[in-house]
């Protein structure tokens, strides 16, 4: 003892000034002031590190000595020692250490201190004398974490073999350091309860993460000592005297081992890997060697890292932590597992978005497991188990009789939920390894073990409610957990398990319209695109699960190829066409041809390379040559088929152009094998071949077009043929082909047209000299080939189309009529003296209610092609085209001109410009489908913003003026409605402030001159007040805060909080003295308007209550009347808070095992050190 009472002597402890002692055990060893000079010279005097380890040797000695008579306590210690000092003087160096880490001086005696305290522990009555202070204790744990601090300041060293270097150095010095500390953990006898347990738990638990075993060249054998003792030294912590584990202790160990884990998903680098597989290794290695008393904790641990927020708004780390809880998840048993999965899908549900989020993840990774079995096959199966099981220990026998009982009283408990009762079938102790030693020490085990230990466990989850709480959000609040719980059931959908189909089947019921089906025609109007993307995706799956899907469904995906999004049109595209190839039908095909075709004039390329692309895959890739013998591909015949019925030509022409630029799909080798087909089948076929022919004609080089005019003559005997037997529609097919005929004979061989100028002539003199029969077969014949033939046609035959025209023969049919108008207009294309000739005499016929249908169609057909060749002949024409749109033309030339003025616009030809902008607007509002149709993909798609924004308030006054067409209420409404859908938030803005000046101050001064509104103005102040107080042109509110939110609400916020200024003055300046003047005039007769002058109030005290409540509180009148409106229709005031539907569902949050701290004592009387006021500066 007198060799320690030396070496301790040469500390000089009677020189530290008592101040400092007692300042420092005042701060609880946490705060430390610079040692005093004097001491601090005596010190400068001796090596400190030497020292240490001097003492530390003579302690080893003295408490080594068997033979020696001297008393091993801190009762004879303390007689010449002064312990107060000593501890301070270690504790100053153990802080000083630890905040200068990568000073090897100040390290080292870190380290020293660390391990002359423990020195200090080993004495005996180290607790009488108050060696122990859990603080000092904790503090001197922070030297376990050198080598890691080191590793993270890895720019500090001039090199990584210096690091590498001083690094093995500490770890050789921890390896004694740890020796040291398992020499006391046991006699310190620590629990839960004491102070900074979980301080220390956390600072042992540090240096087994293995977060530099892969830097640098670290010695890996030495560090995996030092861990293998840091975890027996943990085992030593968790558990009683007795040795039974504590289960506070395993849940404080599993709350330490928490940080480690977040902070390893949130930080992506390749060392974290093996971070985060560590402690999932070290928490399966607790929960399987501790059992049940581990489980609680191992709960706890999940729930946290599901709650916790920490860099969860990022996709990877997302990722990261949804695949370590699975892991960690794996290893529970059934009933707990199951009980994990209750609380996920009750997390689904939260306020906090991140929650939802990351609750859906972990539901996407639970449909892969296999479904709960029947509550009859579970409880055969365990009853099987348990026979064949082997008799259990009497120590076994025990804990599952406790076991049974436990289970049995939860089970009572819970009867009166079936549902619960029916999932907690399963035993949990009877999946647990017994709590005795005979457990696996995880240094006793090999690698084969370990592995096989931490095998995942092989779960059931309920499908069906997995697949509900899924469902449930696609109707969240949040953009992207729509669009994942969309992507979600579509993968489900399209599963091969049989367990996920039965499940879709259930959740989808027994309904006329499947749930999710109608949640995808839902979502496929939601405001954000990426939503709408996924809605395409699960309607497709939907669709194809039916052989012939209603074409109303279909129609969804139709209108989804004209969204305003790229991402949106092109998943509608790619989602129609699998279908078609899927199961090719006629429905399909119209689908088809009416969205994806339509889309070859998207301003985007990349969407009309992707219609082209599909195009190919659907026909030129599936055609084959004809034979008789071979079973041929019915789809490319159905497709054509389908463009020859919906009479798209023109978008098959297109499609084989832009095939031509960007793939070697149209060339000769394509012409020789449609040849084969032309006049082998049947006319239909021959149709379909020519218009495939015609459309590829102009894009390869082809002279041999022989079987062309072979085929031609065939049709010149056939038409003779069925003219004698009278066969109408043969006439009509051999009619319509000679023309695609001639056309593609020109188009192949374009240097040889010496016999379309010979048949041409030929025709002309029969047709002037009324000879060979059939005058107007013989006119038709003459008008076709003067489409091909390079010499014109002669005067005389324009002449007989224009007599014809204006004086037909009255023995001639309506179909003769049309055939006339439909040569004329052939003959126009021709030449433009023929087209200034004939344009208004078929104006004059298209305006002529009395005239046949056919002749009309044509004329309008004839207009149409002269437009697109001579514009300005057109143009003064245009209100005979117009005329046709009205209500009281027939639906079929109603149908056409809508078609042909929209084609007009699409190809630039015609300028929407009023009046002709106002009447193609009133097309929104028509009855018909197929009049409608054009109008609204032509203003919904094509015309700019600018100019609807431009022309809205224009169009609300044109369609109130008594010389208007006659629209109603609600279909002007329709119109407008349709014009706002394209508006952004600003022009809608404007709109409005240009609706406020424009129309309500305009009123309110009429009304100053005159005593009552013009009828076309009260007309349009209706509809002004019912855009402003109607759901499209709200006006804008203040930004409300309903809690977390994705960046595109934020960023919708402030765009409504800048915009909104500039409405707040139109409203306090012209909006509500114009009501209000209004009122005072319009208000004692009453009427709708007065109604309608009530309800804007109303909503302008709703919205604008703070800029405005003054000004309309002065007419008590009015205020009176609004009271009684918001009385009748049952507005609530708007004060109080409401309740948060989403956040009363939410389920409580995890409970955190929390260790006692113990708080800084407040020093009393004069010993303790002075605090001085801070002083302020004055300004």
């Amino acid at each position: 003892m007198f060799k320690v009472i030396d070496e301790l002597n040469t500390l000089h402890l009677d020189s530290l000034s008592d101040e400092w002692v007692q300042a420092s055990y005042y701060s609880e060893f946490l705060e430390f002031g610079d040692i005093p000079p004097e001491y601090e010279s005596i010190l400068e005097s001796v090596d400190i590190k030497t020292l240490f380890q001097s003492i530390i040797k003579s302690f080893d000695d003295w408490l080594n000595t068997t033979n020696s008579e001297d008393e091993k306590s801190w009762a004879t210690l303390s007689n010449h020692v002064i312990h107060e000092k000593l501890l301070a003087i270690i504790a100053y160096y153990i802080d000083y250490g630890g905040k200068n880490i990568l000073t090897k001086e100040y390290r080292n005696n870190a380290l020293l201190a660390s391990r002359l305290y423990y020195k200090l522990l080993l004495v005996p009555g180290y607790k009488a004398y108050h060696i122990y202070h859990s603080q000092l204790f904790a503090h001197s744990l922070v030297c376990l974490g050198f080598p890691k601090t080191m590793c993270e300041n890895e720019d500090s060293y001039y090199n990584s073999k210096e690091l590498t270097r001083e690094v093995n150095s500490v770890i050789r010095e921890l390896r004694h350091f740890v020796f040291d500390l398992q020499a006391i953990i046991k006699t310190l006898q620590l629990s839960p309860n004491d102070m900074n347990f979980e301080d220390i738990l956390s600072n042992l638990v540090d240096i087994t993460g293995g977060a530099i075993v892969n830097k640098l060249n670290v010695d890996k054998i030495e560090l995996a000592n030092i861990s293998r003792v840091i975890y027996e030294m943990i085992d030593v912590l968790i558990c009683e005297v007795n040795g039974d584990p504590n289960k506070n202790a395993i849940q404080l160990l599993f709350k330490c081992i928490l940080p480690k884990l977040i902070a390893a998903s949130v930080d992506c680098k390749n060392a974290n890997n093996l971070v985060r597989a560590s402690y999932v290794t070290y928490s399966g290695l607790l929960l399987s060697k501790y059992g049940k008393s581990a489980l609680s904790g191992y709960t706890i641990l999940l729930q946290h890292l599901c709650y916790t927020l920490d860099g969860l708004e990022r996709a990877e780390v997302r990722s990261a932590r949804v695949s370590l809880v699975i892991g960690l998840m794996s290893l529970l048993p059934r009933k707990s597992y199951r009980n994990i999965v209750k609380w996920l899908i009750k997390l689904s549900t939260t306020a906090k978005v991140s929650h939802r989020h990351i609750a859906m993840e972990m539901l996407s990774k639970l449909l892969s497991n296999e479904p709960e079995e029947n509550k009859s096959k579970e409880t055969t199966s365990e009853k099987e188990i348990s026979d064949n099981a082997s008799p259990p220990t009497t120590e076994q026998q025990s804990q599952t009789v406790a076991t049974d009982v436990e289970t049995q009283d939860k089970l009572e408990d819970n009867t009166e939920n079936q549902h619960a009762a029916s999932m907690s079938t399963d035993d949990e102790s009877s999946q647990e390894l017994p709590i005795t030693q005979k457990g696996i020490d995880d240094h006793e085990m090999t690698e084969e073990e370990v592995e096989g230990l931490l095998h995942a466990r092989a779960h059931t989850v309920p499908l069906t409610e997995v697949l509900r709480a899924v469902y449930e959000r696609v109707t969240d609040v949040s953009g992207t957990l729509r669009t994942r719980a969309l992507v979600l059931l579509a993968e489900c959908i399209a599963s091969d398990r049989l367990a996920i189909h039965q499940a879709v089947e259930e959740l989808n019921g027994n309904g006329a319209v499947s749930r999710l089906m109608a949640a995808g025609a839902r979502c496929v109007s939601d405001e954000r695109a990426a939503v709408r993307r996924a809605a395409v995706t699960l309607l497709q799956r939907l669709l194809a699960r039916y052989p012939n899907p209603p074409p109303t469904d279909l129609g969804i995906l139709v209108s989804l190829c004209r969204d305003a999004s790229i991402l949106v049109r092109s998943a509608a595209i790619t989602a129609l066409g699998e279908l078609v190839i899927q199961s090719p039908s006629d429905t399909m095909i119209d689908a088809f041809l009416s969205g994806p075709m339509h889309q070859l004039s998207d301003p985007e390329n990349k969407v009309q390379e992707q219609v082209v692309t599909l195009l190919q895959q659907i026909l030129l890739d599936r055609l084959q040559k004809y034979e008789t013998t071979d079973v041929e591909d019915p789809l490319p015949w159905m497709f054509l088929a389908g463009i020859t019925r919906h009479n798209m030509r023109r978008h098959l022409q297109k499609a084989c152009t832009l095939l031509a630029k960007n793939s070697n799909s149209i060339n000769h080798r394509l012409v020789d094998m449609l040849s084969t087909h032309l006049g082998a089948a049947c006319d239909d076929r021959d149709l379909q071949c020519l218009v495939l022919l015609t459309s590829i004609a102009r894009l390869v080089d082809y002279s041999d077009i022989s079987f062309v005019l072979d085929y031609y003559y065939k049709l010149a005997d056939d038409t003779k043929v069925r003219l004698a037997s009278g066969d109408g529609e043969g006439q009509y097919h051999t009619t319509g082909c000679r023309i695609a005929c001639a056309a593609l004979a020109a188009q192949l061989d374009p240097d040889n047209l010496q016999w379309a100028t010979e048949l041409m002539q030929l025709s002309e003199q029969r047709a002037l000299s009324g000879t060979g029969g059939g005058e107007l077969e013989e006119w038709m014949r003459a008008a076709d080939l003067s489409l091909v033939a390079p010499v014109p046609p002669s005067p005389g035959l324009l002449k007989l189309f224009l007599d014809a025209l204006t004086d037909p023969p009255p023995e001639w049919c309506e179909a003769q009529r049309g055939a006339c108008v439909a040569g004329a207009g052939r003959l126009c294309v021709r030449s433009r003296e023929a087209a200034a000739a004939a344009a208004p005499r078929l104006a004059a016929l298209l305006h002529h209610p009395a005239a046949p249908l056919a002749a009309r169609l044509n004329a309008l057909h004839a207009l149409t092609d002269i437009c697109t060749r001579y514009t300005c002949i057109v143009e003064p024409l245009l209100g005979a085209v117009c005329g046709c749109v009205e209500a009281s033309a027939p639906a079929p030339l109603r149908r056409a001109a809508a078609r042909a003025l929209t084609r007009l616009l699409l190809a630039g030809f015609l300028r929407l410009r009023t009046p002709l902008y106002y009447r193609y607007c009133a097309l929104l509002a028509d009855e018909d489908h197929d009049v409608r149709e054009p109008a609204e993909y032509y203003v919904t798609s094509c015309l700019t913003a600018d100019a609807i924004y431009h022309h809205f308030v224009d169009c609300v006054l044109h369609y109130n003026k008594e010389d208007s067409a006659g629209i109603s209420f609600d279909a002007r409404q329709l119109i407008y409605d349709v014009m706002l859908q394209r508006l952004s938030l600003v022009q809608k803005l404007n709109v409005q402030c240009r609706l406020a000046r424009e129309v309500l101050q305009h009123a309110a001064d009429s009304l100053d001159e005159h005593d009552d509104l013009p009828p076309a103005l009260h007309a349009a102040l209706l509809d002004a007040i019912t855009l402003l107080c109607g759901p499209r042109m709200k006006l804008p509110k203040k930004p409300q805060n309903t809690g977390d939110a994705d960046i595109e609400d934020l960023h919708e916020r402030v765009t409504t909080n800048i915009v909104s200024h500039k409405m707040k003055r139109t409203v306090a300046e012209v909006v509500v003295p114009a009501v209000l003047q209004l009122y005072a005039r319009m208000g004692p007769r009453g009427g709708q308007l007065a109604v309608y002058l009530v309800r804007i109030a109303t909503d302008l005290l709703n919205d604008y209550r703070h800029e405005i409540e003054e000004l309309i509180e002065n007419d008590e009148e009015l205020v009176e009347r609004v009271q009684q409106f918001q009385e009748t229709i049952g507005l609530a005031p708007p004060f109080g808070n409401t309740r948060n539907l989403v956040t009363a569902s939410a389920p409580p949050e995890p409970d955190t095992p929390r260790a006692p701290r113990r708080r800084p004592r407040v020093p009393d009387g004069g010993a303790a050190p002075r605090s001085y006021k801070k002083r302020a500066l004055r300004i």
